[in-house]
């Protein structure tokens, strides 16, 4: 299994693969295509649904910003439908003298990139690729605490990694906690995050206020991202809200340190980087179960290892997370990553926090028959048998009745 320095990544909303995907590959072409010289013209076509949700997605304004300075035209192909995977993007550099220089990729999920015959490449540095065999591999060694296994394979400078990413998306919640106004787009959708904020500080009941703060602090990021601010991979960008959400709480109100912020948050992406080695994190293949399904399951795990729970705890957490967002849909309203997107962060945040209770509650009177690597297989089972319209298409769904 990969490093978890491939599962989070720092980029530009609103899309890990709308947007960061294709901005990595119209960079990996771009440093590819020789004599750059004498080329006529870049033309980019975005098949599937790149094309069908691009415009929302900024995808051919982030295209565009790589190519600056070169002649460039983003064409949308909406009519070729046998591919190889629903986000494919073909990169042409055509030269003067008429010959031209060509590659086909295809965006993952994730922000992370293929060449369309060729494999997802970065090398497996962990010796075990599921929940089950990770817990084989601690017994085995005689091992008990996942961070420490984290750390055998990807070494010390791991945590300084995630202590990073946390702080620029703790910072992403509180700059964007200061922001109102309308979101860009045609949907004309209000930013309401500052609003949820001050109710959430004003409430006297401590139910109602930790519901309403994970949902401002959650919103902030997905607002954020709507308005194509810089945001990580969490394990998206559409789901970037959930998890920071949480660990931002547990921060700031708890005052757990940072050192024991990051550690959580790690343990909840290995657990997480068994769904993308799995199944995938791609909306656009698995419908958003792919995306804000894996979130909470990130989420959950991050916050039952903050809080001491078992080995077995964190994977009930984390199963529980995933399991109630099965068939979730991923039908974003006019291809933008607002409506149902946005709001959908919050309800996973407050879910994930909910599938922690569970696992400190109930799993010491009973053990959960479903196994985490068990709802990654029915995920990915039924992410295939969802229509494609409800796969990142913006052609059914909420994208379908709401105009």
């Amino acid at each position: 299994m990969k490093s978890l320095r491939e599962l989070l990544i720092l980029g530009p909303g609103p899309s890990s693969s709308h947007t960061i995907g294709p901005h990595r590959i119209a960079e990996t072409f771009l440093a590819l295509t020789p004599n750059k010289e004498q080329v006529k013209k870049f033309e980019i076509t975005l098949y599937g649904s790149l094309a069908l949700t691009g415009k929302g997605h900024a995808t051919d304004a982030i295209i565009e910003k790589v190519f600056d300075g070169y002649p460039v035209e983003v064409v949308f192909n909406f009519t070729e439908t046998k591919l190889k995977h629903p986000n494919t993007m073909q990169c042409r550099a055509i030269y003067n003298d008429g010959h031209n220089f060509t590659k086909r990729y295809l965006s993952i999920g994730g922000g992370a990139i293929q060449e369309e015959d060729g494999i997802y490449s970065p090398k497996d540095i962990y010796p075990f690729n599921t929940f089950d065999k990770m817990e084989k591999y601690l017994s085995s060694h005689e091992l008990s605490d996942i961070y420490d296994l984290i750390e055998k394979f990807e070494g010390p400078d791991i945590l300084n990694y995630a202590k990073q990413l946390l702080n620029s998306s703790f910072l992403t919640i509180q700059s964007s906690l200061t922001k109102s106004g309308i979101l860009p787009g045609p949907l004309k959708l209000k930013a309401v995050s500052q609003e949820i904020y001050k109710r959430a500080s004003s409430s006297k009941s401590r139910t109602e206020r930790r519901i309403l703060l994970l949902t401002a602090f959650s919103y902030a990021t997905a607002e954020a991202n709507a308005r194509g601010e810089m945001v990580v991979t969490n394990p998206t960008c559409g789901s970037s809200g959930v998890v920071p959400a949480l660990l931002f709480y547990e921060y700031k109100y708890h005052h757990f340190n940072i050192n024991e912020i990051a550690k959580a948050y790690l343990v909840g992406a290995l657990v997480c980087n068994f769904i993308k080695q799995n199944a995938s994190l791609s909306g656009a293949l698995l419908g958003c179960q792919a995306e804000i399904g894996s979130a909470s399951s990130f989420g959950a795990a991050s916050i039952s290892y903050l809080y001491g729970l078992t080995v077995h705890q964190i994977e009930y957490a984390s199963e529980v997370a995933m399991e109630h967002f099965l068939g979730l849909t991923c039908d974003p309203v006019d291809g933008y990553v607002q409506i149902p997107c946005i709001e959908r962060n919050g309800m996973a945040a407050i879910h994930a926090y909910t599938a922690y209770l569970y696992a400190k509650n109930i799993s010491p009177y009973r053990k959960n028959r479903v196994s985490f690597d068990k709802v990654i297989e029915a995920m990915k089972l039924t992410g295939k048998e969802l229509p494609n319209d409800l796969k990142e298409t913006s052609l059914g769904g909420l994208a379908k009745v709401i105009c």
